[in-house]
């Protein structure tokens, strides 16, 4: 069974085309959420995801902001560009339609069968939409990230259950085991913040156990000019285009 997955598409529709013309063939399509805000055309990446029909859609933290109007409680360094887009771009372009389709998702899924149990999230199962996994992490916080309630009704935690932990939010590919988990990340669709500028994707193959990261170039200077008709805030055009220009944050 090969899956695609992939994550944090940010409004991004040119890196998304890029990804669908690159990807080899997948049996299954699992998008990991934030959908939304950034990138100038949310509302075709919407439209593209839910035409697309994937077998799984997982609420980010920007989607989750933009479809209940609360803060997205990002990293500090992105406040301030969440905000602008989600009230300029985000909202501006989304038909109340879709923002409803927004508060569909779910926050987290568990996929098991005889061989494999698999918990996909966008953030961290110790915090569905908020909580962040990176690699360059103490060991002892990756772990905490991994635990989740022993049951609905208690305060204490355990590690969770599952072969794979599947994250997205960071905006990094990842792929580490800590106690025999598996913790992989796709890294993002539309906008990179590992220093490659390239869209990312990821391609899980559950019969041979090997999730492996894709990296697609496509016209980054196309989707700055889109935000430069949207007449975006100078300021804020300038540090979106050095993130979409060098994949950094």
């Amino acid at each position: 069974m090969r899956i695609l997955i992939i994550s944090d598409i940010h409004g991004n529709m040119d890196a998304l085309r890029a990804i669908l013309d690159n990807a080899e063939k997948y049996d299954y399509l699992w998008v990991l959420g934030d959908l939304v805000d950034y990138g100038p055309e949310p509302h075709l990446v919407i439209d593209a995801v839910r035409e697309m029909k994937p077998d799984l859609v997982i609420m980010g933290n920007h989607d989750y902001a933009v479809a209940y109007n609360t803060d997205c409680k990002c990293a500090v360094e992105m406040h301030e560009l969440s905000v602008y887009t989600r009230f300029n771009i985000s909202y501006r372009l989304l038909t109340s339609s879709q923002v409803n389709w927004l508060k569909t998702l779910r926050h987290v899924a568990k996929i098991e069968d005889s061989n494999r149990r698999i918990y996909i999230v966008h953030g961290a199962p110790a915090n569905p939409l908020y909580g962040y996994l990176k690699p360059n992490q103490p060991l002892s916080r990756i772990e905490e990230m991994l635990t989740e309630p022993s049951s609905p009704y208690s305060l204490k935690r355990k590690l969770v259950e599952a072969d794979y932990v599947i994250v997205g939010h960071t905006h990094i590919p990842m792929k580490l085991e800590v106690k025999g988990i598996k913790v992989c990340n796709p890294g993002s669709v539309g906008q990179p913040r590992d220093g490659d500028p390239r869209a990312s994707y990821a391609i899980l193959d559950t019969e041979k156990g090997e999730f492996t990261v894709h990296r697609v170039k496509y016209n980054v200077e196309r989707v700055v000019e889109k935000l430069k008709e949207l007449k975006v805030d100078t300021a804020v055009l300038k540090k979106l285009e050095t993130i979409l220009m060098k994949g950094i944050q």
